[in-house]
This record gives C-alpha cells, sequence and structure tokens, in this order.
C-alpha cells in the first residue's frame, strides 16, 4: 500500500474490545491491526452499501430467539406466512434447550426483505438478528 495514500486515524476501544480483536486477528493471520481494522472498514461498508441497492436482491435473515418467550413461535410462522412472496425457505437449527436458529432465505425487492428483517427482529423473544443481501437477482422474463 502506498504510504502517500493512506490516512492516519486513531480509534479509543475498551479493553475487553481491542483484546477479543487482537485475539481475532491473530488467529486469523494478519499482520497487523491495520490490515484488520481496513477489512473491516471494507465489509461493513460492503454490508451497508447493498442495503440501499434498489430492485430484486436474494439473501439471508438469520435470526436467533428464546423458543420459550410465549408467542415467538406463532408471531414467527405468522410472519413468515404473511411474507410468503418474500421468503424462499427457512431452516430450523435447536442450539440449546431454549435457543433456535432461524435461516431465512429470501428474494425480491429490497425494501420487503429489510421489512422482514426489521419485523423480525422486533419480535419479542429474538435476540439476534442480522441480513445478508447476497446477489441482485436478474429479471427472468
Amino acid at each position: 500500500m502506498d504510504k502517500e495514500n493512506v490516512t492516519r486515524i486513531g480509534v479509543s476501544l475498551p479493553p475487553k474490545l481491542l483484546e477479543k480483536f487482537d485475539a481475532m486477528i491473530e488467529e486469523m493471520g494478519y499482520a497487523n491491526r491495520s490490515e484488520a481494522i481496513r477489512d473491516s472498514v471494507r465489509e461493513y461498508i460492503r454490508k451497508n452499501e447493498v442495503l440501499d441497492e434498489k430492485g430484486e436482491m436474494a439473501g439471508v435473515v438469520s435470526i436467533i430467539y428464546d423458543h420459550d418467550v410465549r408467542g415467538v413461535n406463532d408471531l414467527l410462522i405468522e410472519l413468515q406466512h404473511k411474507y410468503h412472496n418474500v421468503i424462499e425457505l427457512t431452516t430450523h437449527l435447536h442450539l440449546d434447550e431454549h435457543r433456535c436458529m432461524e435461516l431465512i432465505i429470501v428474494k425480491g425487492d429490497t425494501g420487503k426483505i429489510k421489512e422482514v428483517r426489521d419485523r423480525l427482529t422486533s419480535i419479542r423473544g429474538v435476540t439476534h438478528s442480522d441480513l445478508l443481501l447476497a446477489a441482485a437477482v436478474k429479471n427472468q422474463h
């Protein structure tokens, strides 16, 4: 990397977060923090830029939830039926006695996909959610 085309910045992190980051980048084989931070920033930008794209996309919504929370299963099923035109496939994994993971394969309008993710995230009992929009979908007609 050409040092003349690099801007130095300072970042403040809590010690425990930095310890975890350092352990992770060492395990992944990064030569230094700067390389890992550059890759992290690129990935953050890529992941968020794709959310602004218009048109048809395909991707995965992942959620982790506590199935013991009253009504969570019914709400998840109801939402999946409501958005059947965007949800292509779901798969379910039991993580332990209380927690489950759902992977929801989606395809359709980016706005509708984000709506599905937001609705899933807001359900009481859902403790984690993520959206990976992987690819633009070409119109087959």
